[in-house]
């Protein structure tokens, strides 16, 4: 008993091992892979991010020309990234955006 009111007291004073967010941002390190952005004045179609994805995230429509990531399947491994700038010089880039969660489940991200 003795050790377990030693213990709650010692954690009343020390400081809160949470983070305060989301009023205050965790700092992001210089490779963190986040949301993907797609560039379509640099995009060919040519379809290499779909055929790589390895969750099959990405659709590629060459004849509409037309380019969706599905996030709910999407692991952000950047392999669409780094197969996009073997081709089109860099029309996926992946962003520091983590906060894919919408209130709306129709809004598009």
């Amino acid at each position: 008993m003795m050790k377990l009111a030693k213990e709650a007291i010692k954690n009343m004073l020390s400081p809160p091992a949470t983070r305060k967010y989301p009023k205050i941002k965790p700092k992001l390190p210089e490779n963190f892979r986040g949301k993907i952005e797609h560039f379509p004045e640099k995009c060919t179609y040519c379809g290499l991010c779909e055929k790589n994805c390895p969750s099959n995230a990405i659709t590629v429509d060459r004849e509409k020309k037309t380019w969706a990531c599905d996030y709910g399947k999407c692991t952000f491994c950047s392999q669409c990234e780094e197969d996009c700038r073997k081709i089109n010089k860099c029309a996926i880039k992946l962003t520091k955006d983590y906060e894919l969660a919408k209130k709306n489940k129709n809004f598009k991200v």
